[in-house]
């Protein structure tokens, strides 16, 4: 008995001992070796290509760090090498093993790095107002931790992020969110400045890490385009399950905020001088997916311009529309290595409520099968001295889903009144 009540004591003990709040000094001092700097490097020139961080999630040497540290390494691996370096300047070869491209996420794994410390990993989100701190290499700085406050998920996320009040700077990317208890509960992805950044919850690097086999096989690049298919299949199905939200735009009807994720801003010109009175809604979804360089994908979003003659005649006021309606191409951003030009077609639309010109616009992903950008462009043809211009722009999307989204779209925007 007497043995028994040593055992529960030394338990309790233990247990108080783990819930004990570390300090940052603690967090900084039991997790140092575990985070790590990743390093791509350009094979020919031999030097850093870019650099984020990373940190030890198992015995055998695996690392957890964002998908966009280790993007060019990913494009190109015949012209980069990845390494890691420690604090003390210690370095070595990481290997690629899997990644998560739908939530910025990679784990790659080296040798050498078998048998370091490993940070554990919590599922769990920490209460409202809770410390986190956050560590990483800052602007190529060395080890830096910085303490935050955790605010939650985003509400308006359409990729699920931690709201961190603390300073994320360039080069933490990939590192550790740890909570008072020294569990990583985060993983640093993107600042937006003063204080403000984002996490990648740990539960989906607990997802990554616990693929079954069958989510590995294949070449990677067809396992991304996998992810990036099935990711824009489901919110294409999600936003057409039930009737689109829309607003009055003067005499029409259009589509507004479709979901919670999708912001929309409006604005009228007050210029006292305008030939043409304009109202502008924008509407789009918060974040997006990064592939390389200046291309990313996954997003969605719209705008309607309601024009009408003030004081400016109807040719004129046409001859103005057509010029707009005809020097949109979407400034999307990637090269020709990644996508092909835009090729489009147009048609004339006459239905119940409105007539209207269309034009559909795609360019397709080289690496990708399957995927497309899709700029829809319509503008109504029911009077002579107004107009409305609408515009849906969808970013890495397959065919199937991406027309029919755009077909509901376009039927969403009707004539409510002449």
């Amino acid at each position: 008995m007497r043995l028994l009540y040593l055992l529960l004591g030394l338990v309790a003990l233990l247990s108080s001992a783990r819930a004990q709040d570390w300090t940052t000094e603690d967090v900084y001092t039991r997790h140092q070796a575990s985070v790590l700097q990743v390093r791509i490097i350009d094979a020919r020139g031999g030097a850093k290509r870019s650099i984020g961080s990373g940190f030890v999630v198992s015995d055998d040497g695996r690392l957890i760090t964002n998908f966009h540290v280790v993007a060019d390494f990913v494009h190109h691996p015949e012209s980069h090498r990845a390494e890691w370096q420690d604090r003390e300047g210690a370095s070595g070869p990481l290997e690629l093993l899997d990644v998560d491209v739908v939530h910025d996420l990679a784990v790659m794994q080296s040798p050498q790095l078998a048998g370091r410390a490993f940070l554990a990993v919590e599922g769990n989100l920490p209460k409202m107002g809770e410390r986190i701190y956050a560590l990483g290499f800052p602007y190529d700085l060395g080890l830096t931790i910085v303490e935050g406050t955790y605010n939650g998920l985003l509400e308006k996320s359409l990729y699920e992020r931690i709201h961190l009040t603390a300073s994320i700077n360039p080069g933490m990317s990939g590192g550790p969110a740890v909570d008072r208890a020294g569990n990583v509960i985060g993983v640093n992805v993107a600042s937006a400045g003063d204080q403000v950044g984002f996490l990648v919850p740990a539960q989906h690097v607990i997802g990554l890490l616990t693929r079954d086999e069958a989510a590995t096989r294949g070449e990677l690049m067809e396992r991304i385009g996998a992810q990036l298919r099935a990711n824009q299949a489901q919110y294409l199905i999600d936003l057409m399950q039930g009737e689109f939200a829309s607003v009055a735009l003067g005499a029409y009807r259009v589509p507004a905020a479709l979901a919670r994720y999708i912001s929309c801003w409006s604005q009228t010109d007050q210029d006292d001088e305008r030939l043409i009175d304009q109202t502008e809604l924008s509407c789009q979804s918060e974040d997006d997916i990064f592939l390389a360089g200046d291309l990313n994908t996954g997003a969605i979003r719209y705008e309607h311009e309601l024009r009408q003659a003030r004081r400016i005649g109807r040719l004129r006021f046409w001859a103005q529309m057509e010029r707009d309606f005809t020097s949109f191409y979407g400034e999307l951003g990637g090269d020709r290595s990644k996508v092909t030009d835009f090729e489009c077609h147009s048609d004339f639309v006459d239905d119940a409520t409105l007539k209207r010109k269309l034009v559909v616009c795609a360019r397709r992903y080289r690496e990708f099968a399957g995927l497309y950008d899709l700029v829809q462009r319509q503008v109504s043809l029911d009077d002579d001295g107004r107009s409305l211009q609408s515009t849906l722009v969808l970013t890495g999307v397959d065919r199937e889903h991406g027309l029919r989204f755009a077909r509901r779209f376009t039927e969403a925007i009707r004539l409510e009144r002449p």
